[in-house]
């Protein structure tokens, strides 16, 4: 079936979506010319295209998307030059309502980068701007990672989008870059630094009455979580701006950030005054040092501002350090939300570790949420990663905890589990064997959960009862773990034992 015949069959009222899957599955084999075939018949049936399923359409962008970038070729990158931009613009005003990854068509023309190419990704911005903060970001990334395409072809046309939420930042972001790398004698804003005042002053308003009132955010999680992280990027590209373009009557608005809780937009503007001769700036900026949340952001500024020296050396230390990556990491949308009340290292220990050559720091950190008449402790990593698990470690031993993380950090083609439902007769067979076993060893009630396959090794983990206790249990014959599970707010799970198991293993092989 040739390329316009199987999208004559996904496109359209009359589109059969059951079928749409193995015809998109078809396309998706083919390579960056056809890519480009796609987009052409897509911009030659805009009639065809506006009545067709958004579903199929958002599917059909991502596999032409995905064709043209996923090897980021130089023969790949040439025919993503030679796209003709209006070609993007008819699919763009075609697509019907709803229709996701739209974003990834203004990705092809940042891609692409010669000066039609980005008129009209600008006059697209205008008529349809983004509604996700993170779509945006990812269309304007090439223009940050070239320097080879005309900045007035965006500049101060896109200025225009900064009251557009999802958009306001990355743009900001943008210009920023530019006049940080030196790529324009003036920031692109500076025209309009009135306007930009005037909008930090709206955005410290917004982030302060949030912390008041979480709700006024949204009444679901992810609405609130989407608008603070919109604000609080806005609030830092702002303040960065504004410290860039250098002028003093910003201080004001900047005054009014600084007061702020959040800890990331706290020392942004701290910096911003600081760089802007602030002397009260510039004193937020060494007392952050002292916060593990803002810690690592603020000694960056005071680096680079010459104020270094005045910064303790005690929150220098690797310890420290620690504690700041951790507190950072906990406060991002994605995590927590918020700095932890308490942090301090537990163990720190230099290893060999998965996927490393060389021995390497690898520091758990305990860290607490106190919330009134309740609380939140762990106990998480850094070093190889930042990172912490769902599950409670906190009354675990210490080298179980640095095991645990170590299995999970693992990434190696023969190191995978089988969930049961999933197993074939040969793996049901060794389930039953490792049943045996534990049956022998005085496990009852057990469920097979999954099997761990360790390169040459195999695992079986299953739930079950030992002298009265809930637990999971994981065996391969010759080693078995267990870990109660009654009474336990966050009990370890089934994929936490077996990288619990083969965490134990591998730091022994490692590290004798």
């Amino acid at each position: 079936m040739s390329i316009q015949q199987t999208l004559s069959s996904l496109l359209g009222a009359d589109a059969d979506a059951v079928a749409a899957g193995y015809r998109l599955r078809e396309l998706a084999s083919g390579d960056a010319a056809s890519a480009v075939s796609v987009l052409a018949h897509l911009a030659g049936h805009p009639d065809q295209l506006s009545q067709s399923d958004p579903a199929i359409v958002g599917a059909l962008l991502r596999v032409v998307h995905t064709l043209l970038v996923q090897d980021r070729s130089e023969a790949s990158m040439e025919i993503i030059g030679t796209l003709t931009p209006d070609v993007i613009r008819q699919i763009d005003q075609s697509l019907p309502p709803e229709t996701s990854n739209r974003h990834l068509l203004l990705h092809l023309l940042t891609l692409a980068r010669s000066r039609e190419s980005l008129e009209v990704f600008v006059d697209i911005l205008k008529q349809r701007p983004p509604d996700d903060w993170m779509d945006a970001a990812q269309m304007l990334s090439p223009l940050m990672q070239h320097d080879d395409w005309p900045v007035d072809a965006v500049f101060p046309a896109a200025l225009d989008c900064l009251s557009e939420p999802a958009l306001a930042a990355s743009l900001l972001d943008l210009a920023n870059y530019l006049a940080r790398s030196g790529r324009v004698d003036q920031h692109p804003a500076a025209g309009i630094l009135d306007g930009l005042t005037e909008l930090l002053g709206q955005v410290s308003s917004r982030l302060g009455f949030f912390e008041d009132n979480p709700r006024a955010f949204g009444d679901d999680v992810p609405t609130v979580q989407k608008r603070l992280a919109e604000a609080v990027a806005l609030a830092v590209a702002l303040c960065d701006s504004l410290a860039l373009i250098g002028d003093e009557s910003a201080i004001g608005k900047l005054n009014q950030t600084v007061q702020l809780r959040h800890r990331r937009v706290q020392c942004e503007a701290a910096g911003a005054l600081a760089k802007l001769g602030d002397e009260e700036g510039r004193k937020r900026l060494i007392e952050l040092a002292s916060d593990p949340a803002a810690r690592l952001r603020a000694i960056a500024y005071a680096d680079e501002l010459g104020i270094g020296e005045e910064i303790d050396e005690d929150y220098r230390t690797p310890e420290s350090t620690a504690e700041a990556e951790m507190a950072l990491w906990l406060s991002q949308p994605h995590q927590m939300g918020v700095p932890p009340t308490h942090v301090e290292v537990a163990e720190s220990r230099r290893l060999l570790w998965p996927s490393f050559n060389d021995p390497v720091d690898v520091t758990l950190v305990r860290f607490e949420y106190n919330m009134g008449d309740r609380g939140y402790s762990n106990i998480g990593m850094t070093g190889p990663a930042v990172f912490t698990m769902a599950c409670d470690l906190a009354d675990m031993p210490i080298d179980d905890i640095f095991a645990i993380y170590a299995g999970w950090h693992a990434d190696h083609e023969d190191i995978f589990s089988v969930p049961t439902e999933a197993m074939n007769e040969a793996q049901r067979r060794a389930m039953e064997t490792f049943q045996q076993h534990l049956q022998h060893l005085g496990y009852e009630e057990l469920k097979p959960v999954l099997l761990g396959l360790f390169l040459d090794e195999r695992a079986g983990v299953f739930t079950a009862n030992r002298e009265g206790t809930e637990c999971v249990v994981i065996t391969d014959g010759l080693e078995t773990i267990d870990q109660a599970t009654a009474g336990r707010t966050r009990p370890l799970g089934a994929e936490d034992l077996f990288n619990l198991y083969k965490g134990r293993k591998m730091l022994r092989t490692f590290n004798p």
